[in-house]
């Protein structure tokens, strides 16, 4: 059973790849254009990253534990 659900997952995957010429931008430009219309909430990772940005001394957290 767990075989036949990678396979289509494999599948699915290399039809998306397939679709958006193998480049990595234009298929993460078509994600987010359906993004908004989801209803599900997609984490900003690089806004994360400068949030937790380290302080002046470059310790970051590890200084206040």
């Amino acid at each position: 059973m767990a075989d036949e659900i990678i396979r289509e997952l494999w599948q699915i995957k290399d039809a998306m790849a397939r679709e958006h010429g193998y480049d990595v931008d234009a298929l993460v430009a078509h994600l987010r254009r359906l993004e908004p219309g989801s209803g599900r909430v997609v984490a900003d990772l690089q806004a994360l990253k400068r949030k937790v940005a380290p302080d002046a001394a470059g310790e970051g957290d590890r200084a206040r534990a």
